[in-house]
């Protein structure tokens, strides 16, 4: 009868056994942390932009100073800048929400907040497949208020 070896070689490919599939769900755990605040910077930087464009929305005659203008070309303004500037992101209608507040009537004295709201729903890339607990879908919201400029 022939001994078996009980060596070095052994007990390593079993501690990689072990090892190896908590090392790669970790890794990409930061490759998904990664993605999320890359979301969460754009979102910011399109809610930024949004605003600063309403805001400047009283000097520009094609928001709300021309008469023959609706009432919802400060919001159409507004997410045009949000989607323009979340490109990266691919915002748009069906995955991003943007709120303006004040609902304007009239054109806005100077002075008057805007407050803009973004709220992105990013989509979990890698994580959220080899972890069924893990939600598919992460809300990322932010918001800014700016005064109307003169």
């Amino acid at each position: 009868m022939r001994k078996q070896a009980n060596g070095p070689r052994g007990q390593s490919l079993v501690e990689i056994a072990l090892t190896l599939p908590l090392l790669v769900i970790l890794f990409f755990g930061i490759v998904e942390v990664g993605f999320y605040l890359f979301a969460h910077v754009q979102v910011a930087n399109a809610t930024r932009s949004g605003a600063r464009y309403g805001s400047l929305c009283r000097l520009n005659h094609n928001c709300l100073g021309d008469p023959s203008a609706s009432l919802t070309d400060l919001t159409e303004v507004v997410e045009t800048a949000v989607y323009a500037e979340g490109e990266s992101l691919q915002m748009s209608g069906t995955n991003t929400l943007v709120e303006v507040q004040p609902v304007l009537s009239v054109v806005p004295q100077a002075g008057t907040p805007i407050t803009v709201t973004v709220t992105y729903t990013h989509t979990s890339p890698i994580i959220s497949e080899l972890i069924p607990m893990f939600p598919h879908e992460i809300p990322v919201q932010h918001s800014v208020v700016m005064d109307f400029d003169k």
